[in-house]
């Protein structure tokens, strides 16, 4: 018990010893500082706002629970290729499985958060959690700039990542530099 008991104490004095970092520094102009030498450093992108969200267009319908005859959305800037099968191998849910594919139309290995994000909400929903897989190298698939995000809309969430609500900051609110959104 003595032991448990300075082990409790020896983890206290730690956080308050860490807490004093915290209260010697003025955290928002120490943030005010970093935002200022990341848009003297890159002047080009601290004035890049976000793309607005490009609507996808069905182009060819497809067919469930075939890999060969995918369903291919498009948009300005991004061609989509969706599979989706009823059966959930994974996790076993009812909700089955939406591959979603994207590359850019032209050829570049653009691979943005946010225009992913979007594209995830239009073909399986906003409440959808995905996840874009980066494989052991023995399982490497990388023949192009095509990224694949996995889908499964029976699961309400994938045990994996924060807990915490939506939080989300534009460029004069970001905890590191930001580019803004879309007016």
């Amino acid at each position: 018990m003595a032991n448990n008991e300075n082990i409790l104490n020896g983890m206290m004095r730690e956080v308050l010893r860490r807490r004093a970092d915290y209260d010697a520094s003025d955290f928002v102009a120490e943030r005010a500082k970093l935002v200022e030498a990341w848009r003297r450093a890159h002047p080009e992108a601290a004035l890049e706002t976000g793309p607005a969200h490009h609507v996808l267009d069905l182009a060819t319908p497809g067919e469930v629970d075939s890999y060969n005859r995918p369903e291919i959305w498009e948009s300005d800037i991004f061609q989509v290729t969706v599979r989706r099968w009823t059966r959930d191998p994974v996790f076993h849910t009812t909700g089955g499985v939406i591959q979603i594919g994207i590359n850019a139309l032209d050829g570049t290995a653009r691979h943005d958060w946010r225009e992913f994000q979007w594209i995830k909400n239009q073909i399986a929903g906003p409440e959808c959690e995905a996840f874009e897989l980066y494989p052991a190298e023995s399982r490497l698939m990388d023949p192009s700039n095509y990224y694949t995000l996995w889908c499964f809309p029976g699961l309400k969430r994938i045990k994996v990542g924060s807990n915490e609500a939506r939080r989300v900051f534009d460029s004069d609110e970001a905890l590191a530099p930001q580019r803004g959104f879309a007016k």
